[in-house]
């Protein structure tokens, strides 16, 4: 009773951590362990606890696996999954595109601000153009 913390009054002010039974073990069986765990139920104990999640973590594939699960999750489907993990470059490099749409347009005006520096140097010219989409 006295070893689980410092009593003062009867009443506890100080707790010594608890560890869990899957923490004490050595990493390689707590991987085992997790191991068995499908997909939702990994996502959960990582969730549950750090050191789980660190475990978890620690091991590449059950990394894996929830990366899997949390794409499946955001992206609604394995199909669209094994898309995005095919496609990963060219999505890369569509996200990055600024788009503008292919019907023709007119530039309407052009303004150039020139701004100044306090300090000594080059000022900085901007230049900003309205499009007219027709």
């Amino acid at each position: 009773m006295y070893n689980a913390g410092i009593f003062v009054f009867g009443s506890k002010i100080f707790e010594v951590p608890r560890r869990d039974a899957i923490s004490c073990l050595p990493l390689e069986v707590s991987w085992r362990i997790f191991s068995y765990l499908d997909e939702a139920s990994l996502c959960n104990a990582s969730h549950a606890f750090k050191t789980w999640r660190r475990i978890i973590l620690g091991s590449k594939t059950l990394r894996s696996r929830i990366n899997q699960f949390e794409l499946v999750f955001k992206l609604g489907s394995e199909k669209m999954v094994r898309f995005h993990k095919r496609n990963k470059k060219l999505l890369k490099k569509l996200r990055m595109k600024n788009y503008l749409p292919v019907s023709p347009r007119v530039v309407e005006s052009t303004i150039k601000t020139v701004s100044r520096l306090k300090r000594s140097g080059d000022d900085i010219v901007l230049c900003t153009k309205r499009y007219k989409i027709s």
